[in-house]
């Protein structure tokens, strides 16, 4: 089950990001903030703020559903260059067993997770979880994803 995010009339970043209904920052649970927020002491590489994953939502043209959830911090985790194997394993783990719904990973979200690992590798800009998008908002979404290397 995967699914994409379609912002009508949304060629900008800045433009789809304002047509965005993610979550706010409140309502993510205190063990997700732990492990995926780089204002934790514990954060895994490929912390993000919020702001920053809903760039990396819309760049990746993927919606909120748990699978797109999964890709997006995969594609994080994978292009960050401290994350290692054991990082990938503590997150799947923390994930599937300690994350409240509707926020925890099954088995049927893996693979999304992995495929998101890969592009992140593959990625030509390295360590995105620390560009600073609103310098770019007002480019289309179109040239940062060639910029990136995922267009």
């Amino acid at each position: 089950m995967l699914s994409s995010i379609q912002v009508e009339g949304a060629d900008r970043l800045v433009d789809a990001l304002a047509a965005l209904k993610g979550d706010p920052s409140d309502a993510i649970p205190f063990v997700v903030r732990l492990l995926e927020n780089p204002s934790s002491p514990v954060a895994l590489p490929g912390m993000i703020d919020l702001y920053r994953h809903d760039c990396l939502h819309l760049l990746l043209a993927r919606g909120f559903s748990l699978h797109d959830e999964a890709f997006v911090v995969g594609f994080t985790m994978g292009n960050d260059l401290r994350t290692n194997a054991l990082h990938l394993a503590i997150f799947k783990f923390c994930s599937m067993l300690f994350y409240p719904r509707p926020y925890r990973f099954d088995c049927s979200h893996l693979p999304c997770f992995d495929a998101g690992v890969a592009l992140g590798r593959k990625a030509r800009l390295r360590n995105i979880n620390q560009l600073d998008f609103r310098a770019h908002e007002h480019q289309p979404l179109r040239i940062l994803r060639e910029w990136i290397g995922i267009g």
